[in-house]
């Protein structure tokens, strides 16, 4: 049996091949006319529809493309709800070879992804980049890693560790200082997860701190139920107490799940602060339309904001782009995360409106926007840009031009933001 295609049908072939599904512009054939069709013969394709033999996956595909069907189908699919990312692989005709050789990635770095679910630390859009080569989406592809067993017995070694350095380390007394850098339990994390000590320690601190704080409120709701005078207080007190117990094991149970989809997700400082800067111009989907951030305003190459946490338009000619669902929860979720791991970076806010004029304000936003001519989208500047324009302004006594696109100019004035086409070029330096 050829390795890989353990969940070929051989029944989905023939019935294919016989068009018994009478698929619309497809025809019934021969064993001997696909055999010529994909450069076998009659007795290969009768041995695979008997079970006999099956595909490799560059055969899988030339039967997919003689039968004018998607590799997915000629596939058992009963059990498709607990295929890890190796069968969808294999399901979709593509060896571990093919996908190395169309992402350009290492060998390693590809078989450390589809068998322990390890997203290579310098590559941070790849599995955006293995979705788009298997043609699966996105969650598919998230899903199916879950299943793998690698990283579903990393997880549960993960609650062990965690477990032990919190019972180690968050109730000592003093300042908290974290985990020791050569905790043999924080380094085998540190391995488990493909990722520095250091990285690991400064996120794990952050977490630990969290339960310590928890395990503080419950020590004061413990003095209050076992000294205070007052019965009221001390029943009180006694269901407080439970109450911070409860949420003491809770979110020490959330920790290892935690770090599995961070260390998936987590981008460099410098695409986090671009996800920051959407964030707080409330560039993100909402039930009112949202609003879009400029992109050529955010970044110089939006090619490195992933598809899966930034959702990019065009409006006119002036692209744009906004947080995603996933990317709002992304930056909600995991904003203290970033802040242990990039000190000094900056951190999701929502500033008040500058200005008074009430005509860059739609109902409900808590941002100044603006729209195109006849357009009605609502475009926001990131904070960033419009602050150095605005001191600009303000020096000056006199508005600043941003280009918006070869269509587009927003003039920037000290209170007010006007967008209009723009019929001849000012010359002005662009933003870095």
């Amino acid at each position: 049996m050829a390795r890989g295609l353990t969940k070929f049908s051989a029944s989905e072939l023939q019935a294919q091949r016989m068009n018994v599904y009478a698929r619309t512009g497809g025809q019934s054939m021969t064993a001997e006319e696909l055999a010529r069709a994909v450069g076998a013969t009659k007795a290969q394709i009768l041995a695979y529809e008997n079970g006999h033999r099956v595909p490799d996956p560059p055969r899988l595909r030339a039967l997919a493309r003689a039968l004018r069907i998607h590799p997915f189908q000629l596939m058992d699919r009963t059990a498709s709800k607990a295929w890890t990312l190796a069968d969808f692989r294999r399901a979709v005709g593509l060896r571990a070879q093919d996908v190395v050789e169309h992402l350009r990635v290492s060998p390693k770095n590809y078989r450390r992804f589809e068998n322990e679910g390890i997203v290579p630390s310098r590559s941070p859009l790849f599995i955006d980049m293995v979705a788009d080569a298997l043609g699966l989406p996105r969650q598919m592809v998230e899903t199916a890693l879950d299943r793998t067993p690698a990283v579903q017995r990393r997880q549960s070694r993960a609650a062990e560790l965690v477990v032990a350095m919190a019972t180690q380390y968050v109730p000592q007394p003093g300042p908290w200082r974290g985990p020791a850098l050569d905790d043999p339990n924080l380094m085998e994390l540190a391995v488990a997860y493909g990722r520095p000590a250091q990285r690991i320690r400064r996120v794990l601190t952050h977490e630990l701190a969290e339960l310590r704080q928890n395990q503080v409120r419950a020590q004061r709701e413990r003095v209050i139920a076992e000294f205070d005078t007052d019965r009221n207080r001390q029943a009180s007190a006694r269901v407080a107490l439970n109450r911070w117990h409860e949420v003491f094991d809770r979110d020490l149970a959330r920790i290892p799940a935690r770090l599995e989809q961070f260390h998936r997700t987590a981008q460099p400082s410098d695409v986090w602060e671009l996800l920051v800067d959407l964030h707080n111009v409330d560039a993100g989907i909402r039930a009112d339309g949202g609003t879009w951030a400029v992109t050529r305003l955010l970044c110089k190459d939006p090619r490195v904001l992933s598809l899966h946490l930034v959702e990019q338009n065009t409006i006119d000619d002036v692209q744009v782009c906004r947080l995603s669902t996933p990317g709002t929860n992304h930056v909600l979720a995991f904003a203290e995360l970033y802040a242990a791991l990039y000190p000094g970076v900056r951190k999701p806010t929502r500033p008040r409106v500058r200005g008074t004029n009430a005509k860059s304000r739609a109902p409900g936003a808590s941002q100044e926007v603006f729209n195109l001519p006849n357009r009605p989208e609502r475009l926001a500047v990131p904070h960033p840009i419009l602050e150095a324009a605005r001191v600009v302004a303000t020096e000056s006594k006199t508005s600043v031009p941003l280009r918006l696109s070869p269509s587009y100019e927003l003039t920037v004035g000290m209170t007010s933001l006007a967008a209009a086409h723009a019929d001849t070029l000012f010359g002005v330096t662009e933003p870095d």
